[in-house]
């Protein structure tokens, strides 16, 4: 009798348990916030901040809604940090560089031609001060940081099949980093998001960089170019981050501000490998359909390139000084420290071909 009268207590609890979580989310929720990103709705990127706000409505019993909205709804994308900052709305996740004109220092945080990859960016980020750096920038605009999505690679989609850097002399590029360019006796022309597609349609630039493959194909890039060539050395591995305007911020308890911070933060990675997939599985698709060639230019005059937007960021700090500077200088003293260790190191597939990576050759090659 004793046991059963135990049994039927432990399940009284488990019932109220659940009953009271199904009540928490059956309330209404105490804070509602919007949130717009800079995606449209068909973008895996938009779909993962819904998802991502879905399970903080679960994990905080309801309390915590956050609707996200796409890129446009309140504010147009150049101006929708500043509209998140002040209190248009709530949250935002798009290209810090948008924002240059306000702390200069945004540029060379989130992107920058022949600048670090990905793994390298999450190491600075993490361990060599990045991440502090970022936010002492978005002190400037009210904004907390929550998360930093790493870009995949950048693909250049074109109609002209470029074989190397100095074959686009005289061309026009569509792209948000112009600095190098100009160097090269390439123009670049900064287009918004929303005028990305009819600026390559029409003929106004000859070339257009923007996001990786999958991303461009949601633009529609795919299908009125011909072309899509590696390397990116005018945005690599570029950011976006999560934001959330601090008076807003503050006014959470605690413990919602933890499950916010956890889980933006959890999806950082999933991000840049779920971009990365993508695009493999789209590349297979435009290659093997014929639809698309894909080419990679001639890296001999890389060390040439990367020395020059050496000279170009000595310039930027002399101009601007500051957090600019900081930034500038942090990352060198990080890539001084890390690239002989990261050559060292690197990867044993990283010099063969990818049948020697295999190690066997796939049918039908």
């Amino acid at each position: 009798m004793k046991s059963g009268k135990v049994l039927r207590v432990m399940v009284a609890v488990v019932l109220m348990s659940i009953c009271g979580s199904a009540l928490a989310i059956a309330q209404e929720p105490e804070f509602v916030w919007r949130m717009q990103v800079i995606h449209s709705v068909g973008q895996s990127d938009f779909k993962q901040n819904q998802q991502t706000a879905e399970e903080i409505y679960k994990a905080s019993n309801g309390r915590l809604k956050i609707e996200v909205h796409p890129t446009g709804t309140f504010a147009g994308s150049l101006e929708a940090f500043q509209a998140c900052s002040a209190g248009v709305f709530e949250m935002h996740s798009s290209w810090p560089a948008y924002i240059k004109g306000i702390e200069y220092a945004f540029l060379p945080l989130c992107t920058g031609n022949m600048t670090p990859d990905a793994h390298d960016i999450w190491v600075w980020l993490y361990e060599a001060g990045g991440w502090d750096l970022y936010q002492k920038a978005f002190d400037k605009v009210n904004l907390k940081m929550l998360a930093v999505e790493v870009w995949g690679t950048e693909v250049l989609m074109a109609n002209r099949p470029f074989a190397g850097v100095f074959e686009m002399k005289g061309t026009k590029m569509r792209t948000s980093d112009p600095r190098l360019l100009a160097r090269l006796g390439i123009s670049g022309i900064a287009l918004p998001l929303e005028e990305v597609f009819t600026g390559l349609a029409t003929g106004s630039v000859d070339s257009a960089e923007f996001g990786h493959l999958a991303y461009n194909e949601g633009l529609g890039l795919t299908d009125i170019t011909k072309y899509g060539i590696w390397p990116d050395f005018w945005n690599v591995h570029n950011t976006t981050t999560v934001v959330v305007n601090k008076d807003a911020w503050n006014k959470l308890p605690q413990d919602l501000q933890m499950i916010v911070e956890l889980a933006f933060k959890a999806r950082e990675f999933q991000h840049w490998s779920k971009s990365q997939y993508e695009s493999a599985v789209l590349m297979k698709k435009l290659r093997d359909s014929g639809k698309m060639e894909f080419l990679r230019l001639d890296s001999a005059d890389f060390a040439k390139m990367r020395q020059a937007m050496y000279e170009i960021e000595q310039e930027d700090i002399k101009k601007y000084g500051g957090l600019t500077k900081e930034v500038y200088e942090s990352k060198y003293r990080f890539m001084e420290l890390w690239y002989p260790y990261k050559y060292m190191s690197r990867w044993w597939g990283w010099d063969v071909s990818p049948e020697e990576q295999l190690g066997y050759t796939p049918q039908g090659k």
